[in-house]
Order: structure tokens, then sequence, then C-alpha cells
């Protein structure tokens, strides 16, 4: 009797766990920033993250660059997707992406890197 009522309160719960797993965004795979990267930032940052010459000329950031990667620290270059910059060609794409994307193009980024 005891068992039964323990499993008749543990149902609800158990469907509602499982109805949250459900919900929760997927995470971002490399194949899907790869994406985003190529459709959001490599108009203006290239392909593989070096800026054809007259974007670099109109002072859009090369990833490859060993010393910016070392300098800028990945809030930094977080807060620059989500808000861009003001007074520079780099937008702001807070309402365009999820929080997941932004952390992924942000590893993206770093990667082009090394």
């Amino acid at each position: 009797m005891i068992s039964r009522r323990l499993a008749l309160m543990a149902a609800p719960v158990v469907t509602a766990l499982v109805a949250l797993a459900l919900m929760a965004p997927a995470p971002t795979s490399a194949a899907d920033t790869a994406t985003v990267f190529k459709k959001k930032c490599a108009p203006c940052h290239g392909k593989e993250g070096e800026p054809n010459k007259i974007f670099a000329k109109q002072g859009v950031r090369s990833f490859k660059d060993a010393d910016w990667q070392k300098a800028t620290d990945d809030a930094s270059v977080e807060k620059s997707i989500r808000e861009g910059k003001k007074g520079t060609m780099m937008a702001g794409f807070e309402k365009q992406l999820t929080d997941e994307e932004i952390t992924a193009l942000v590893a993206f980024i770093r990667d082009l890197g090394k």
C-alpha cells in the first residue's frame, strides 16, 4: 500500500523532470558554431578569422592576432558579441543569438587564434 502511494506521488515528479530535460536547449555543437560564425562573423572577420585588407583598415579585428588573443579576456569578447562596439562596425548580436551560441562563439574565436 505504501509503495503504491509512493509510486503515485513520484509519477508527477518524474514526468516534470522528463519534460524539463526535453525543454532544455541542446548544447551548441562545433558544426552549429561554425555555421553561426560563417553567417554572423565571417562577412567582416573572414572565414578563418582574418579580415580582408579593406575591413582590416577599417579596424575589424583579426582573431589570428596572438597579441590580441593574449590581451583580450573571454568576458570582453562575449560583451563585444552581445553589445557590439559603439563607434565601430561591430554590431551587437544579443537579440539574434542565444547565450549558448555566444559562449560557443567565444571558444570558436579562441581556437582561431591557435
